[in-house]
């Protein structure tokens, strides 16, 4: 049976990351930070790296600095920053071309039945039920949204441009995946010229896990989200540990983004990369990189 979680104070704390073998220098800092970010998000988040042994007593590798531990924690904020920032850029293009596309097919009104998705097949079928009526659903409960009570109340009706706004990157994932394969083409050459339907319908399901974990505020570097990237040429050509950590999440960017966004988004993860390199020595960045599921060649993806 694990061990019982129980309150201890900042003070009692700092003793305990002390004897596993944390160097804290400035135990005043030490105890605003924990303080701050509460300790089971800053310690039992970040500490994995760090931990030379689990058992029987947990210990950190020799060096190993508070400081350290706080610097990995900032840089995975920053980094959920930046991925939300682009992850919303890219959902709001998204619900606007699926809108767009749905729409000139199938019009304002009464929009929302089966003759318009694609149900071949039983589990397609299933899927397309759970899809409208979950649609339904968001409808009646943002009935006091004025954007949507304007339509419903007033006109009997919700355009789907408007209802895209009131639904999450999930749902529009669901959406896009349900669509009849002519439409759902036509929204992938708007995205990116080139780009295949099913690979849009598995990257956007797979960035609406990072875009939730980062409007989250969870642990993001070193997450591994339940959907996997199918394969594709940079997947193969990197040679990637994993198709469903941070790096696939990159990849998946890469497959979406116009190239200059792509590029800016890339040139921000360096940076924050570099920063942390500055304020970890006691484990290599490799170190980190490996939990990030990124290959030591990573920065070669912005110029394929």
């Amino acid at each position: 049976m694990a061990d019982e979680k129980v309150y201890r104070d900042t003070r009692v704390q700092i003793g305990i990351l002390k004897s596993r073998g944390v160097i804290i220098r400035d135990k005043k800092f030490a105890k605003r930070i924990i303080r701050e970010t509460n300790y089971y998000n800053l310690i039992n988040g970040y500490k994995a790296p760090f931990i030379m042994q689990s058992t029987p007593v947990e210990k950190y590798y020799p060096g190993t600095r508070f400081e350290e531990l706080y610097a990995l924690y900032e840089f995975d904020r920053a980094l959920r920053i930046i991925t939300l920032e682009e992850t919303l850029r890219f959902e709001k293009k998204i619900k606007t071309l699926v809108a767009y596309c749905f729409s000139k097919e199938h019009g304002h009104r009464d929009y929302l039945n089966f003759n318009n998705f694609d149900t071949t097949g039983s589990d397609k079928y299933i899927q397309v039920s759970r899809l409208l009526a979950e649609l339904y659903k968001k409808i009646s409960l943002n009935e006091k949204d004025p954007s949507v009570s304007h339509y419903v109340n007033g006109k009997n009706y919700l355009p789907l441009w408007v209802l895209v706004n009131t639904i999450s990157m999930g749902d529009i994932s669901k959406f896009y995946s349900n669509m009849l394969p002519r439409e759902r083409d036509d929204v992938a050459k708007r995205v990116k010229w080139g780009l295949r339907d099913s690979q849009l319908a598995n990257a956007l399901y797979l960035l609406s896990s990072f875009r939730n974990r980062c409007a989250h505020d969870e642990l993001l570097y070193c997450y591994h989200s339940h959907v996997h990237l199918s394969g594709n040429k940079y997947l193969r050509y990197f040679k990637a540990n994993s198709d469903n950590g941070f790096f696939a999440a990159m990849i998946a960017f890469k497959l979406v983004m116009p190239d200059k966004d792509y590029q800016r988004y890339i040139s921000r993860v360096d940076e924050l990369l570099d920063k942390l390199s500055t304020q970890i020595i006691t484990i290599s960045m490799k170190k980190i990189r490996d939990c990030m599921d990124m290959p030591s060649n990573w920065r070669k993806i912005s110029k394929l």
